[in-house]
C-alpha cells in the first residue's frame, strides 16, 4: 500500500519489532559500539519505544527480516559507524530545541545516560539508504522522521560512512 506521498507501507508487527530488538543480530552490533564508547544499552522495551520503531519500520521498504539481514551482513561496518558517528561532534551536534532563555524547565532530576535498545537498527536504516537508496530518497526519509535540518544530517551521515568505508578498504 501506497501513501498519497509516495511511501510505501509495509504492515510491521509489534511482535517482530520485539523479536528484532532482542535479536543476537542487533546485539552483535551494538554491544561492541557501547563497548568502545563506554556506555551502557538500555534496553527498555518499553511500549513507546517499540511502537516508535514499529512505524519507523512499517514505511522503511525494507521488510524485519531483512534488517536482521542487513546487521548481520554488514556487522563491522555498523559498528566502525556507530562509533564514529556517536564520537563525531558534528553529526552528533544537537541543534537548540527552544530559543535562548526559553528553554523547559527540569525537574532536577538526572536522566540515566546511554544507548537506546534499537540504536544499530536505526544504523542499518541509515547504511542501507546510503549504500542502496538514492540521496532524494534518503533525504524525504529523513524530512518524514522530521530530523532537524535534515539536509545538512544526511551529508554528516554521508561523510561519516565515507569515512568508515575508506578505512574498512584500507584495512582489507
Amino acid at each position: 500500500m501506497k501513501t498519497p506521498e509516495g511511501i510505501t507501507v509495509t504492515p510491521t508487527s509489534y511482535q517482530d519489532i520485539v523479536a528484532l530488538l532482542t535479536s543476537d543480530e542487533l546485539a552483535a552490533v551494538e554491544s561492541p559500539i557501547a563497548e568502545r564508547c563506554r556506555l551502557k544499552i538500555l534496553r527498555d522495551l518499553a511500549s513507546t519505544t517499540t511502537s516508535y520503531l514499529q512505524a519507523e519500520v512499517s514505511v522503511l521498504g525494507m521488510t524485519v527480516a531483512e534488517i536482521r539481514n542487513h546487521l548481520a551482513l554488514h556487522q563491522n561496518r555498523l559498528v566502525d559507524f556507530g562509533i564514529r558517528f556517536i564520537t563525531y561532534k558534528e553529526a552528533t551536534k544537537e541543534e537548540q530545541e527552544y530559543p535562548e532563555g526559553e528553554e523547559q524547565d527540569s525537574d532536577g532530576k538526572s536522566e540515566a545516560v546511554g544507548l537506546g535498545v534499537g540504536l544499530g537498527i536505526k544504523y542499518a536504516i541509515y547504511h542501507n539508504f546510503v549504500v542502496n537508496r538514492p540521496a532524494a530518497e534518503f533525504r524525504a526519509f529523513l524530512k518524514n522522521h522530521r530530523i532537524p535540518k535534515h539536509t545538512k544530517f544526511a551529508k554528516e551521515l554521508e561523510r561519516v560512512f565515507a569515512e568508515v568505508e575508506g578505512l574498512n578498504t584500507h584495512e582489507a
